[in-house]
């Protein structure tokens, strides 16, 4: 059973991972920001959001502008002061204005569902097994009240994402406002999302970086994202070939 979201604010900024110093923006957000402002209003180790389409509501429309930025990060572990005088410089950023999406996701659980938790349940997660059912009566309950663990953001945390429920309807978008067009490659998420059969049972492991892409179109004001198994076999696949190629032009030298 999928949930519609809709988000909309001024600014938003997806960056690309090519661009790493100047911020450039994907032109529509991306599955692993979508995935991110889901998992800002509700987030467990038992399920994973599976964002199946986005819709367009508004015309795609880019805003250049500079910032000042901090050259150097603060350490988590020995943080010590940052003098932001010293420190600052002015970078570019082309980010996208007056941005509004519609977002279809559904819940799958991971192989940590239905396991022994190290930590007690939330005060406001119903006791039980963990099930999709429960999990999406929590998810709606906390966006109907405006409930969030942390501000969603579109990219950045300087631009926050309004939020609120909505039906399938909503994925309708009226023709005109954007026209059909290859998106090339854009960023399918910077994690592996498999999360191990053999995982200790209460045992939370840390997800592991990887960076993937998926070839996006807009058709009809809507983009359609793969799942993370499609994903996975033609990284497979990529792989596969790309060994099997290295192989024989080392037979031939």
């Amino acid at each position: 059973m999928p949930i519609y979201l809709r988000t909309w604010g001024d600014l938003a900024c997806f960056t690309r991972p090519e661009m790493k110093v100047e911020r450039v923006s994907y032109p529509v957000i991306t599955p692993s920001a979508a995935r991110g402002l889901l998992e800002a209003i509700l987030y467990k180790p038992q399920f994973r959001w599976r964002i199946h389409r986005i819709a367009v509501q508004r015309p795609i429309r880019f805003l250049a502008f500079r910032r000042n930025e901090v050259k150097s990060r603060l350490s988590t572990r020995n943080p010590a002061p940052l003098l932001a005088d010293e420190d600052r410089t002015q970078r570019n950023t082309l980010a996208l204005r007056d941005v509004s999406y519609v977002i279809e996701a559904s819940i799958e659980l991971t192989a940590l569902a239905g396991q022994p938790r190290r930590a007690p349940h939330a005060s406001d997660e119903p006791q039980g097994d963990d099930n999709v059912g429960k999990y999406l009566g929590m998810f709606q309950r906390r966006a109907e009240k405006g409930q969030c663990f942390a501000q969603p953001c579109f990219g950045c945390r300087e631009f926050p994402a309004h939020f609120e429920l909505t039906d399938a309807s909503a994925m309708s978008v009226p023709s005109g406002i954007n026209p059909d067009s290859d998106l090339g490659l854009m960023l399918y998420d910077v994690f592996d999302l498999d999360v191990s059969k053999n995982q200790r049972p209460g045992k939370i492991e840390k997800t592991n970086p990887r960076i993937t892409f998926f070839p996006a179109a807009l058709k009809n004001g809507v983009v359609t994202i793969p799942s993370w198994s499609e994903v996975r076999r033609q990284l497979t696949a990529a792989t596969t070939t790309a060994t099997s190629t290295d192989s024989q032009k080392g037979g031939v030298a």
